[in-house]
């Protein structure tokens, strides 16, 4: 291929004529199909001779064409050409070099393609490239062995979080990883900007290849002596930084950058691999002697850099970004619960929280300075904390929180003496010598610590109301916002605690409410938040009902001016709570809503086209979106009652529906499908706005909506158990409806629980539309057949019972038209051994209804038109009945229990769990986790959270914790992994409730005896004594029953 034909071509695509531009764009989308086209991309990045736009333009489309094809994928072929053999060689070969040449903004660009390349052909098809990246590591050019650790640490991140293929890891760690230490540890000591990169590079490598284990190689004393030594020496690396511009700009400085991963390095050494306290059993003999290694020989070093680092921090004269600070937090979080890093850690514990916790919590400059620029943002860092990830301030807040619930003997008593001295001080100094900001951060650390200190053992449990009053409601009305926001954000956490006097709380309750006029967006935000829990109050509820359209206006006007979910569950909340007073606003309400989603939605959509948000900035709206549709679900939930509202509030809301499904959205599939299911149950019905979205469900499912069948199925069954007029006379819906069950039953995409959908949807036809869609009824049993003929084909027991119950169901519906489709195909005998063995395994009591519903279907077959194999086995089809009726009164007795138990109907009131694990009524135990001795960190906690990692590790591992053995299969020994039970499903409603079983055995056999005698003769005279016994009881039940319905019906 032509180089300067192609340099030619780029050189037009940065052109200032947009034709131009476009002409160029198309003929190098006709070039990229020909061979030779990416290695001379390669040849013009890596050229010294061309301008740096020309190479960006080249490195840019060489990204994307990689990012698109190299995969080799057969979808990706369908939509672009594929890369040739020849080209995948040469670029192979190339890459490396072209990284070394490529000045550093195109070497990012260059090494996102190495990693795909790596992810898709290495080792199998590239298995020199460890080779050539050793080679780099050991050359005497800096560029080539920055090279070869950019090319490393690509290679790691393709397995940092594969279990089955740490071999790869293990080899490169001892293959390679001695050299990258080396590398590092000599450049350490170099100011050079290339020596700081490399460190960076090494230490990130380090810490992805121990992200889902620790190579065999890392366990070796030396190996921890070598890399701990030069984690320390960056650590403590002194680096010169001006206090009047520093800010967290300055930590994407490569100096920095190695400062935080050796921080993050050391981190996950300790918290995975080295900490024994919380190391699972199941790792105990693999990374047991490690951990004793590494408290015994590194820990105490490591604490005292830490220590340092901090004493450093607090008087100037070190600086630490904010991640730097909260990897810290987490560090000394972990050495709080383990016995010989409290040793280490104890006596410096009182001044970590006064120097180091309390300045963080308190509202800084840069605070204010974000308060003010941008308040949104601030609320999304501050209000949303849970969402800024790496937050110091949230790393601070949980160390506290470690400190005073871990230890709290030795802490507690200390923590709150400290934030009552700033209080007290605060309160008893003149207003014009108060610094708000340290009362802020003694309020934060009262917030951190709410959910130890509202325990009613808590030893200041009784002087909190005295708190609330004395030192947090009088800032509602502080000068500052800040300190508004504060006092809200306190107040809201505690919220559970009561005052004696009612009028304390309507006085709250009216600052609140004032609050939510304040001019500062933040104080508004957190008054919306701590009227919340404020509704579980009767009298506050009361007093809210008169303000309830101004409160709600107030809800969404916050939910426009910031993207926040927090706000959205509020007005969820308030919808539910207050649902008996929305009708008259309700279809406004909607109607606002659907307007702020429209907004976000295209603000996403604005952003998305020009690339110009953030993933942060997208995740944020998608999930305010989110908040948005399950409250606009809410609404439409609260109003089942007020079915002309909700056709209503279907005009308003469908339109979203619609996008959201035609833009293929699918973040918010599951949203907008529970939003039909809630309008189409709500009402009980299938309106012509409804219906008008079936087709775009149906395309949607075709595109790319095969992934969510189980978030379209409620919406489908409402369509089927509420539509079964159109779904009986439009052939359409029904071609429709087959296709999706079809598609799901027979892709490769889906697994199990996919196609259990599927067969919940073909049952909701036949049991609905019952003797109006004969045509779908051979579809459906050829669909179950193909996994209930062939061995091995289901894995699971649900499974199996809804593969099974497409047979029952068809039966139920038809048995003739049933019994010619699976003579026709000779699989009678098949299906029907299968479905005997397997009746133990109907457990629900809709499972056993359908089997007697089917069962007894076949016996009212004449003799004559039965299949030869069923004539015989008549009494065995009899005897699988009797088998079923003698468990389903002890099903119905215990889905009974269930339901009043989900509903809260046993005796709520009898036991209230006050978080306490014994019945240890000493203060100094409040909150039930005993502590034994101040240096022993085996506490119960700890305890528990060892119980808990010990429970993932078996997860991971693939155990199950049951070893019991399952003798009741289906057939054979070798199926005992169908052993697992189906839980019973109280929320669906099908037309198998409506039906008693015991009236519908003795009808049928009233039928039978009186059509088809010879064969009830064959079944009556092959009972035993005992199914007798057991036929006479049945029918004695279902005249005790018959009776029962007649005297209620003449008492209606």
């Amino acid at each position: 291929m032509d180089l300067h034909a192609l340099v030619s071509l780029f050189d037009s695509t940065l052109h200032p004529e947009p034709e131009v531009r476009q002409t160029a764009e198309q003929q190098l989308q006709q070039l990229e199909a020909h061979d030779g086209f990416l290695s001379t991309l390669l040849q013009m990045i890596s050229s010294p001779d061309l301008p740096l736009g020309t190479k960006q333009a080249a490195s840019i489309y060489f990204k994307n064409r990689i990012r698109r094809s190299w995969s080799g994928l057969h979808h990706q072929q369908l939509l672009h050409p594929p890369i040739g053999d020849n080209d995948r060689n040469v670029t192979r070969d190339n890459i490396l070099g072209a990284i070394y040449a490529a000045p550093q903004t195109i070497k990012l660009q260059l090494t996102e393609c190495l990693g795909i390349m790596l992810k898709h052909d290495f080792p199998e098809k590239w298995p020199q490239f460890i080779v050539h990246t050793k080679e780099l590591l050991h050359a005497q050019d800096a560029q080539k062995v920055y090279t070869g650790l950019l090319a490393l640490l690509e290679v790691i991140k393709v397995y940092r979080f594969s279990v089955t293929k740490r071999d790869i890891i293990d080899e490169i760690a001892k293959e390679l990883f001695p050299q990258v230490q080396k590398i590092a540890d000599e450049a350490v000591a170099s100011d050079d900007e290339l020596a700081m990169r490399m460190v960076w590079i090494s230490f990130k490598s380090y810490y992805n290849s121990i992200q889902s284990g620790l190579p065999i190689a890392f366990q070796e004393p030396g190996n921890l002596v070598a890399w701990g030594t030069t984690f320390i020496k960056m650590i403590e690396k002194p680096v010169a930084f001006d206090k009047s511009t520093v800010d967290e700009e300055t930590a994407k400085e490569p100096v920095w950058k190695a400062k935080k991963w050796a921080t993050r390095s050391v981190n996950r050494l300790y918290s995975r691999y080295g900490n024994p306290t919380l190391l699972p059993a199941t790792s105990t003999k693999q990374f047991g002697a490690f951990a004793k290694l590494f408290t015994a020989n590194f820990l105490p070093q490591i604490m005292q850099v830490y220590l340092k680092q901090i004493e450093g921090y607090t008087t100037g004269h070190v600086w630490m970004s904010t991640r730097v600070r909260g990897l810290v937090s987490m560090f000394l979080s972990d050495c709080v619960k383990e016995k010989s890093a409290w040793k280490l850690l104890k006596p410096h514990a009182d001044g970590i929280v006064s120097h180091f916790i309390f300045p963080q919590l308190c509202f800084s400059e840069a605070d204010q300075e974000l308060w003010e620029d941008n308040p949104v943002e601030y609320v999304q860092k501050r209000v949303e904390p849970i969402d800024d990830f790496g937050s110091s301030n949230v790393a601070a807040s949980n160390l506290l929180i470690d400190l005073a619930v871990d230890r709290k003997k030795a802490t507690l008593s200390s923590i709150l003496s400290f934030i009552n001295g700033i209080l007290t001080s605060y309160a008893q100094s003149p207003e014009e010598s108060r610094n708000p900001r340290t009362k802020d951060g003694a309020l934060a650390m009262m917030s951190s610590l709410c959910g130890t200190l509202c325990s009613r053992k808590s030893p200041v449990y009784s002087t909190l109301p005295e708190f609330l009053l004395t030192h947090v409601i009088p800032e509602f009305a502080s000068t500052y916002g800040f300190m508004r926001a504060r006092a809200l954000d306190t107040y809201c956490r505690y919220s559970s605690i009561e005052f004696s006097d009612p009028q304390i709380t309507r006085g709250i309750f009216e600052s609140v409410f004032g609050l939510l006029s304040d001019p500062q967006l933040p104080v508004r935000v957190h008054a919306a938040l701590a009227l919340q829990p404020m509704i579980e109050n009767e009298v506050i509820r009361d007093l809210l009902s008169s303000h309830l359209p101004q409160v709600m206006q107030v809800f969404l006007n916050l939910t426009n001016e910031i993207d926040s979910d927090l706000i959205s569950s509020v007005v969820e909340e308030f919808v539910e709570v207050f649902a008996d007073r929305m009708s008259p606003f309700a279809v406004e309400l909607a109607q606002q809503l659907c307007d702020t989603f429209t907004r976000i939605m295209g603000e996403v959509s604005a952003n998305s086209a020009d690339m110009s948000g953030e993933v942060d900035e997208f995740s944020d709206k998608t999930m305010a979106a989110m908040g948005v549709l399950k409250t606009l679900g809410t609404l439409v939930l609260n109003l089942d009652s007020s079915p002309e509202v909700v056709f209503k509030l279907e005009e308003v809301i469908f339109p979203v529906v619609r996008f959201v499904l035609d833009q293929r959205i699918v973040d918010l599939y599951d949203e907008v499908y529970e939003i039909l299911d809630c309008c189409m149950f709500a009402v009980k019905a299938v309106s012509p706005n409804a219906w008008s979205l079936f087709t775009v469900i149906y395309n949607s499912f075709k595109s790319d909506g095969i992934d969510f069948i189980e978030e379209m199925l409620p919406s489908l069954d409402n369509y089927v158990s509420f539509g079964t007029d159109v779904v009986a006379s439009n052939s359409e819906v029904q071609a429709h409806l087959f296709d999706i069950i079809e598609t799901v039953m027979k892709s490769d995409r889906v697994g199990e629980n996919e196609r259990i959908c599927a067969c919940k949807l073909m049952e909701a036809i036949m049991l609905n539309v019952r003797g109006k869609v004969d045509g779908m009824i051979p579809g459906f049993i050829s669909l179950a057949a193909a996994y209930l003929l062939v061995s091995d084909a289901i894995e699971t027991a649900p499974f199996l019972v809804h593969a099974l119950e497409i047979i029952l169901n068809a039966l139920h519906y038809n048995p003739t038209i049933t019994l010619n489709v699976l003579e026709h195909h000779k699989w009678t005998e098949g299906i029907f051994t299968r479905l005997m063995q397997s009746v133990t395994k109907f457990s629900r009591v809709n499972d056993k209804k359908l089997l007697i519903l089917g069962l007894t279907a076949v016996l009212s077959v004449p003799a004559e038109q039965l299949p030869a194999s069923l004539q015989n086995g008549l009494p065995q089809l009899f005897e699988g009945i009797l088998q079923t009726f003698r468990t389903l009164g002890q099903a119905m007795e215990s889905r009974d229990a269930l339901e009043r138990m989900y509903q809260g109907n046993e005796s709520d009131d009898e036991f209230e769990w006050d978080g306490n694990l014994d019945d240890d009524d000493d203060d100094d135990n409040f909150d039930g986790v005993e502590e034994a001795d101040d240096d022993d960190a085996d506490d119960l906690e700890n305890a528990y959270l060892k119980h808990l990692s010990n429970q993932a590790s078996k997860a991971l591992a693939g155990g199950s914790g049951n070893d019991d053995d399952d003798d009741d299969g289906f057939g054979s020994d070798d199926e005992d992994e169908f052993g697992d039970e189906l839980e019973e499903e109280f929320s669906l409603e099908t037309p198998l409730d409506s039906i008693n079983a015991y009236i519908h055995l003795q009808e049928r056999l009233a039928e039978m005896q009186a059509a088809n005698v010879a064969a009830y003769n064959v079944v009556v005279q092959s009972l035993s004594a005992e199914n007798g016994q057991l036929l006479q009881s049945l029918i004695e039940e279902a005249n005790k029953q018959r009776a029962e319905q007649q005297k209620q019906a003449g008492a209606a």
